[in-house]
């Protein structure tokens, strides 16, 4: 019903409207196919006829001719700018312009154009077979140039300048393989230079300058790969030095000065991987040297010395992670020696001396955590108190008594004498006795000959005759017992048995060694299941530095103590420290006097 009513209006339509349109699509062909009939039958039929002419006012012109114009003038208009040959464009000098993928495929040499599908303008300059050669420019897609200088296999190599998308310039030198090569400068978007030097494959490489946004110098010196590697100079701000010398990988190795942020020097020396690590010289702000010596990782680490701000030394020695550890020797402002011994972590530890203003030597012996510690030499052997000592003072010989018979004294006493220089015995006449209440006192003066002989033993201070006191040799821990020994009267004597007698050992006595020097006085005794060793057991020192150190320390340490009231104002205090008693001689609160007892630990 539909169909019946639109079929009047819609076939009109189609005859009338559409059937010419579906015709128009042959209608180049149709005119090509006229146009070629009309120029065979111009070019090739009869001059004869009139119909062969085109009459223009009272001329008549040959169709022939009119046709073989246009013929050389399609020919002239294709050849000569639709579609020109090289030589064509080399004639006239014109640049032939190619889309990017035929210019590749035709291997054309010579200037061109080169856009893309759209018709984007990509390159201009020269081409060898088909690639960039020589001086050309490149193009961004919007048109803005992007790079313009030299070209080798369709790369740019050469000099040349690189921008970006919005025309600022990017880069300006040599170029290889499409990257940065050789000399040339890096810029900020506002031209200032970023960097100026050498590059390798579109980084950094050899000597060069970097440059802050604001044009001062970041860093001036080799690069290796992008990253500072040898000798170089590293800025904080302008003109601010804030190191200077050899890099490796980016950071500090090698040989190099350190500043601070005011260009001061900091320090000078060497350097492994940023830190302060070998020899060197770190300064104060002042340009005194602050510390002279070894470094590791940052910290002090070494031998060394360190340096007060006037310039002299305060300390010279070992050092680890930063701290005074090992041997050295610490000194006061003036450069005097105050303490030569152990470290550990900035204090004194171990075995160590104390000196006075002068140099002198006010204590030598232990130390622990910083402060003087006397009770190390409790339990200590012979040998080792020899050797953190030194010899001790020669033992005392008490003068002989001049009132002596000369004939049944001599006859009575040589069998004595012999034995008393046979076993060492020191055996004081009467008139030494009233040596007796000052036995802790050492004494420095030994008499001359056997003075000379005994120097290298301990001292065996003056005791009542009837005690035996064995002086023990300063090259060996073993004593020798006295015996009093009658094999000189053996030929007089016939009885076996006073021989027996006379062999037979007696005790092995305390002995005593004196060190005046250091006034301090040490009791040892031998340990029982090694007769050869002794060991100290007892100290006596009446050295202030000692008394008043020790006193002030365990007072500090609020140790537990019991104190005794003397006359004329004296006291005793007694203080126990590890397996020490320590009891003190008090006078108006002053330590004047100081014994030591080692407690022997219970089996």
């Amino acid at each position: 019903m539909i169909e019946q009513l639109l079929k009047p209006i819609i076939k009109p339509i189609q005859r009338k409207i559409i059937a010419p349109i579906k015709r128009a699509k042959t209608l180049p062909k149709r005119l090509f196919a006229l146009l070629r009939k009309w120029l065979v039958t111009a070019i090739f039929g009869p001059l004869r006829s009139l119909n062969n002419y085109l009459k223009i006012g009272s001329y008549f012109i040959a169709k022939k001719l009119i046709a073989l114009i246009v013929i050389i003038t399609l020919v002239i208009v294709y050849f000569g700018f639709i579609s020109p040959p090289a030589f064509i464009n080399k004639w006239f000098g014109r640049t032939p312009q190619l889309e990017a993928s035929a210019a590749a495929a035709s291997s054309f040499t010579g200037p061109a154009t080169i856009t893309d599908a759209d018709g984007s303008l990509l390159f201009s300059g020269q081409l060898e077979n088909g690639q960039y050669t020589g001086a050309g420019k490149l193009y961004y897609p919007n048109g803005k140039l992007r790079y313009q200088g030299d070209f080798a296999k369709g790369m740019m190599s050469g000099a040349g300048e690189l921008y970006d998308e919005e025309g600022v310039l990017l880069y300006r030198g040599e170029f290889a393989g499409d990257q940065y090569a050789g000399a040339g400068t890096l810029f900020y978007p506002d031209g200032k230079p970023k960097y100026e030097g050498q590059f390798l494959a579109g980084a950094y490489e050899g000597a060069g300058t970097s440059f802050n946004a604001d044009g001062s110098i970041v860093y001036a010196g080799a690069y290796v790969k992008g990253v500072y590697s040898g000798d170089g100079k590293l800025y904080s701000g302008p003109d601010k030095l804030l190191y200077e010398g050899q890099f490796n990988n980016g950071v500090y190795e090698g040989a190099g000065k350190q500043f601070d942020s005011s260009g001061v020097l900091l320090y000078e020396g060497n350097f492994l991987a940023g830190k302060l690590s070998g020899p060197g010289k770190q300064y104060f702000p002042s340009g005194f040297v602050k510390y002279d010596g070894a470094f590791l990782l940052g910290s002090y680490h070494g031998i060394g010395s360190l340096f007060n701000e006037m310039g002299s030394v305060v300390y010279t020695g070992s050092f680890a992670g930063g701290q005074q550890n090992g041997t050295g020797q610490a000194y006061n402002a003036a450069g005097g020696i105050v303490y030569d011994g152990k470290f550990v972590n900035d204090k004194y530890e171990g075995v160590g001396a104390l000196f006075d203003m002068d140099g002198a030597p006010l204590y030598k012996g232990f130390f622990r955590g910083g402060s003087l510690f006397a009770e190390g030499f409790m339990d200590l052997s012979l040998v080792k108190l020899q050797e953190t000592l030194g010899a001790p003072d020669a033992p005392v010989i008490a003068p002989e008594e001049d009132a002596v018979d000369e004939t049944a004294g001599s006859e009575e006493l040589a069998p004595d004498a012999g034995a008393e220089s046979e076993a060492g015995v020191i055996n004081p006449s009467p008139a030494a006795t009233a040596a007796d209440d000052a036995a802790g006192q050492p004494s420095a003066t030994p008499t001359s000959a056997a003075g000379a002989e005994a120097s290298a033993a301990p001292t065996s201070t003056p005791v009542p005759s009837s005690v035996e006191v064995k002086t023990l040799a300063a090259s060996s821990e073993t004593a020798v017992p006295s015996t009093k020994d009658t094999a000189s009267g053996a030929a007089s004597s016939s009885d076996g048995s006073a021989s027996d007698e006379s062999l037979t050992a007696e005790p092995i006595l305390p002995q005593t060694l004196t060190f005046s020097a250091l006034q301090m006085s040490f009791q040892l005794e031998v340990d029982e299941d090694n007769p050869e060793a002794f060991f100290v057991r007892q100290l006596t020192t009446w050295n202030s530095t000692v008394m008043e150190q020790t006193y002030a320390r365990l007072l500090a340490a609020k140790a537990v103590s019991t104190k005794e009231k003397l006359e004329n104002g004296r006291s005793t205090v007694l203080f126990k420290s590890g397996n020490t008693l320590l009891t003190f001689l008090l006078n108006k609160d002053k330590p004047v006097r100081l014994e030591m007892t080692y407690i022997v630990p219970e089996p």
